[in-house]
């Protein structure tokens, strides 16, 4: 008997449910983390996969280095603190190769109006980034390192703030969510090694992982339509 074939509905499900399983037992037994987390990687590949016919290596390399990234990241910031950078700037790299295409396309007009929220959001960020760069700079193991992801991490907020504001294809909402997850998956990652470290910051820690891995799938599934359909006004 032959099974039937995978729906890619049932894998984004399948992933959902890993991600929750992960937030809820790792708070429990890290170990136990360890073994679910990259279900949900692999389901999300699976589900990108199921949902075009076709491969992606450049979203494969962004979901294996930010694997391997806060694979370290919620074992021990301080101690794999070059290995977690390294492996963000690979795959902030990666997804801002991604969204060039979409920086490219011919902009809306923005008037005054539409730039008060975004550039409240992003000052909000900017100075948020700043002070955690003064607050933690002493206790950072590799500074280069320190102030060099620092930097990447606020180029990619913008860039994340910066595409639904300049194109209003429905799918570009996912963007506000993925360069808030990251920064908050950033923040709590410092909070929780250096400042307070209680269970509730680690949980939204990992909360913000799985948002952030679900909305850049869902974004990447969907970028082909942002690239090319004109049917929104002033596209």
């Amino acid at each position: 008997m032959e099974l039937p074939p995978l729906k890619s509905n049932t894998v984004l499900m399948g992933s959902g449910l890993a991600c929750v399983l992960f937030i809820l037992l790792s708070s429990v037994t890290s170990k136990v983390g360890y073994y679910i987390q990259p279900l949900f990687y692999i389901g999300f590949y699976l589900y990108y996969f199921l949902s075009l016919q076709r491969h992606n290596y450049v979203f494969a390399i962004f979901l294996i280095s930010a694997y391997i990234g806060e694979a370290f990241l919620i074992t021990d910031v301080h101690r794999y603190f070059v290995e977690i950078v390294s492996m963000f700037i690979i795959a902030a790299a990666a997804l801002l190769y991604t969204f060039w295409p979409i920086l490219k396309l011919k902009p809306r007009k923005i008037t005054k109006a539409m730039l008060v929220e975004p550039g409240i959001g992003t000052l909000f960020c900017i100075y948020t980034i700043i002070y955690l760069m003064t607050m933690y700079y002493d206790l950072i193991p590799n500074k280069f390192l320190f102030v060099s992801g620092t930097i990447l991490l606020l180029v990619f907020t913008i860039v994340c703030f910066l595409i639904p504001l300049r194109n209003r294809h429905p799918s570009n909402v996912y963007l506000y969510l993925i360069g808030g997850g990251l920064l908050i998956e950033a923040i709590l990652a410092f909070v929780f090694t250096y400042s307070i470290s209680i269970p509730i910051i680690a949980i939204g820690a990992k909360i913000a992982i799985c948002v952030h891995k679900a909305c850049v799938t869902l974004y990447c599934v969907s970028i082909d339509h942002v690239r090319t359909d004109m049917s929104y006004d002033e596209y």
